[in-house]
């Protein structure tokens, strides 16, 4: 029969292995906040671990090492992804080429474009208030034009060191990703072994459906809308067709975020009618395709949050993290909600 001394012990080594558990996660978490480019890079690493999850456990599964399993999928994503740079790269470089080239010009039709804009206000706040508004834009795109070309080797610097970083942390998170957790769980107090193991769990099962049907929506959405653009003859399709997919990852304001600079290249270059519908359908085409599809069959149920919830949930990540926290904000909702409701139910049930 255990003793109360016996008794105490237990309960007081459960609360020291819960509080290093909670101190590991905080310090985790400071570490991943604090130092520049580790938020960035972890989580790309984890898009990265998740996306080649599957593959590996397959490679594993018909008997190769983990290491082995581990390195062909990387070995074959990297030469995908050298085999693109190399077909895109005259490309890129020929629209890099025309931005710089056509950089005065379009200041200068953004101005015209905002004296328009400003003609017709005046009709309803005076022709004040319209100088004030199209002086002040164009102030703001000017400095916002130097800035990024200022910034621009420092941005280049931190996507070199990002795309060094990621996928070594992807590497080892799928090498040592299950060592890792078990030396993790070995903290933790008996008496919350199991609601931390199906936390675990589940977390993890709905984290990796989520970011593979979000990754694959992104790469359709972008590609369908560079193909699009590309076929009408619209410039700069490449980085539009990017920044289409990249921002399709935030919900409901995305698609919306994604085709205003081809809305508004369009209205700076005073594209004709049939140009701007032409590019409306392109942008509209792929939203369909990822509405009728994708949505329907690959991303739905698989985070169940209220619409609210995820409006109120995005603008609190837009306010922590600009765009960045706008992505990751549903998945990090999910966790927590998952996290609040397996906590809920282990304390009730122990009540009971």
């Amino acid at each position: 029969m255990m003793s109360k001394n016996d008794d105490k012990l237990i309960k007081r080594e459960a609360r020291v292995k819960l509080l290093a558990v909670t101190l590991l996660l905080v310090f985790a978490l400071i570490i991943i906040l604090r130092v520049e480019n580790m938020l960035v890079s972890t989580l790309l690493a984890i898009v990265i671990t998740y996306s080649l999850k599957p593959i590996v456990s397959y490679l594993e599964r018909k008997g190769m090492s983990r290491t082995t399993s581990i390195v062909i999928p990387f070995i074959g994503v990297g030469l995908l992804l050298a085999l693109g740079s190399w077909a895109l790269s005259p490309i890129i470089s020929q629209q890099l080429a025309t931005a710089k080239v056509e950089l005065p010009k379009f200041i200068a039709g953004f101005k015209t474009l905002l004296d328009r804009i400003g003609y017709h206000i005046s009709y309803y706040v005076g022709p004040v208030m319209r100088d004030s508004f199209s002086e002040k834009a164009a102030n703001y795109l000017q400095t916002l034009l130097q800035g990024s070309l200022t910034d621009l080797p420092t941005i280049m610097g931190k996507i070199f060191t990002v795309s060094i970083l990621a996928p070594f942390f992807a590497f080892f998170l799928l090498r040592d990703g299950r060592t890792i957790m078990k030396h993790i769980l070995r903290l933790v107090p008996n008496n919350l072994f199991e609601l931390f193991l199906n936390l675990f769990h589940q977390i993890n099962q709905q984290m990796g459906g989520f970011i593979r049907a979000r990754a694959l929506e992104a790469l359709i959405v972008g590609g369908v809308t560079w193909l699009g653009l590309s076929l009408i003859g619209f410039p700069y399709s490449v980085f539009l067709g990017v920044f289409a997919g990249v921002t399709n990852l935030i919900p409901y304001i995305g698609p919306i975020i994604g085709a205003t600079p081809a809305f508004v290249l369009a209205l700076v270059y005073q594209d004709s009618a049939t140009t701007i519908i032409l590019m409306g359908g392109v942008y509209l085409a792929a939203q369909l395709i990822d509405m009728l599809f994708i949505i329907p069959l690959v991303v739905a149920k698989i985070v169940n949050l209220h619409p609210v919830t995820v409006v109120v949930v995005i603008i609190i990540g837009s306010q922590l993290l600009g765009v960045l926290g706008m992505i990751i904000s549903i998945p990090v909702t999910s966790a927590i909600k998952l996290t609040v409701s397996a906590v809920y139910n282990h304390v009730v049930g122990f009540r009971v």
